[in-house]
């Protein structure tokens, strides 16, 4: 995917950062920080729906501090020197061009491609396995 016209590097803050190829490192990184956001869903979901708009406040704390934390992850800035010169504007258009510039879309897309036909690979392996044995 060519990157013609768009941003590579923008300011967080006082520092100019480039926008991040997502390697495996810094997914492994960001997924398992992910899991907080799954925990706060799941949570939502398990509030009487009289103390959703509560909890949906307190969410919106919980929301704009995992954009601070993922952007200090991706960007190798430190979470307090983002917190008090980044402003969430800057921090929403770092992640935005970071999912762009790895073509997040596509990839999550071939991903989705590729998971019946490695099911069916691991399922075939297994049956081969048990007439192997059943064999024997």
């Amino acid at each position: 995917m060519l990157n013609i016209g768009k941003k590579d590097t923008l300011k967080l803050g006082n520092r100019r950062v480039a926008v991040p190829k997502l390697t495996r490192n810094r997914l492994k990184k960001l997924t398992e920080h992910i899991g907080t956001i799954g925990d706060f869903l799941v949570k939502l979901f398990l509030t009487p729906q009289e103390d959703r708009s509560v909890f949906i406040v307190a969410g919106a704390d919980v929301t704009i501090d995992e954009i601070y934390e993922i952007t200090s992850l991706l960007s190798d800035i430190d979470i307090e020197d983002l917190s008090e010169q980044a402003s969430i504007a800057e921090c929403t258009e770092y992640l935005l061009l970071t999912w762009q510039k790895n073509d997040m879309n596509a990839a999550l897309g071939n991903l989705k491609g590729l998971i019946p036909p490695m099911a069916q690979q691991f399922v075939q392996s297994i049956v081969q396995r048990m007439n192997q044995a059943a064999g024997q």
